[in-house]
């Protein structure tokens, strides 16, 4: 599909060139097509930018009421959307690097948060509300847990040219990505879940000084 083949082109441009740094042309170019199609699916440059956001953004957005459709095993759903998030973005690291350059830029922060970042921040908070709401996970901060979520498998990818030469493989290899994984989701759940020991949660961090 013609329209396809032009986000996919703007994705790996953007991700590469940043969005002041590639031509409309280069995009036309890359998906095989004049800019006069080009300009038939996108009023500017910039709709086309929102357009791949929005899409890479909506992917993750949507899953969400597919992995807490129930509250029955909350804990189940975490595991189970960890191991979706990690491998969305592996696969669309593009997207990944291509938000790099717009924070940076900081040229359309506004809006790429007010149409697609805050409405899925917003659903994943709430779930987490509800959990911390229903006892099912310890009173934890919804928004540092989404920061931190977020922050740990970004920088993950986008450091794995570093990583690479530390760990003497590929970090986004399959074997690596299912240690990268287990990791993930060890660290998040032992945060998550109540404590067993009966202490609480002022008396373990004590503990811990």
């Amino acid at each position: 599909m013609t329209k396809t083949k032009i986000l996919n082109a703007a994705a790996e441009l953007f991700a590469d060139k940043g969005f002041n740094g590639t031509k409309v042309q280069e995009i036309a170019d890359a998906a095989g097509v004049n800019k006069a199609m080009l300009y038939y699916y996108f009023k500017n440059k910039d709709d086309l930018l929102m357009a791949v956001i929005g899409r890479f953004v909506e992917g993750i957005r949507d899953s969400i009421p597919k992995y807490f459709a129930s509250s029955c095993d909350t804990p189940g759903n975490i595991e189970a959307f960890l191991d979706f998030y990690i491998g969305y973005l592996v696969r669309n690291r593009s997207f990944v690097r291509l938000m790099a350059w717009e924070l940076l830029s900081g040229k359309h922060v506004q809006t790429i948060a007010k149409h697609f970042i805050v409405p899925t921040f917003m659903a994943l908070r709430d779930k987490i509300m509800q959990a911390v709401s229903d006892g099912i996970i310890r009173p934890v901060s919804p928004e540092h847990t989404i920061f931190s979520v977020i922050g740990m498998n970004i920088f993950y990818i986008v450091a794995s040219p570093l990583f690479t030469l530390l760990l003497g493989d590929d970090p986004l290899s399959p074997d690596m990505l299912i240690k990268r994984k287990q990791a993930v989701t060890d660290l998040v759940m032992h945060g998550l879940l109540p404590t067993q020991t009966g202490r609480s949660d002022d008396q373990a961090r004590g503990s811990l000084a």
